[in-house]
């Protein structure tokens, strides 16, 4: 009778334990859109698959809207080069498996030879499938330039 109530308690703990150290949704979300944004500039298409929902629709800044297969081809073509996508002012908002995040990016790339750095307002939705994170839409607005 004790080592079934030794285990029963050491099995609760363990579950107690799951739940304190279990990433909350906002943290889960973060780590995603760092791997994300690392394997754009890594031009690690892999990855880029993994993380973009198949039914992802973008909308650029400019009105041009872009499937899954013509946005991971613009962002791993040799014209396009990352160099850097950093975000700022960021919110996350979760709606069951659902997180739309509100950002600022600066995104510096070379396209075709030519450096530029574009401020952004994007907006990215997330749904949570199969225990990951997958961009289902996304949206960019060219902020004005000074």
């Amino acid at each position: 009778m004790l080592n079934g109530m030794k285990t029963r308690l050491l099995l609760l703990a363990l579950i107690a334990a799951c739940h304190v150290f279990a990433a909350s949704p906002e943290e889960d979300l973060k780590a995603t859109i760092e791997k994300w944004k690392t394997a754009a500039i890594a031009k690690d298409k892999a990855t880029l698959e993994k993380y973009t929902s198949p039914n992802v629709t973008y909308s650029h800044s400019n009105a041009l809207m872009e499937n899954r297969d013509q946005m991971i081809a613009a962002m791993t073509s040799p014209d396009m080069v990352y160099k850097a996508l950093d975000m700022e002012n960021t919110t996350y908002r979760f709606f069951g498996n659902v997180g739309i995040v509100q950002t600022k990016m600066t995104v510096k790339n070379a396209n075709k030879g030519v450096a530029q750095t574009i401020p952004l307002s994007v907006l990215m939705v997330w749904v949570k499938e199969k225990g990951n994170w997958v961009l289902t839409a996304r949206q960019t607005t060219r902020y004005p330039q000074p």
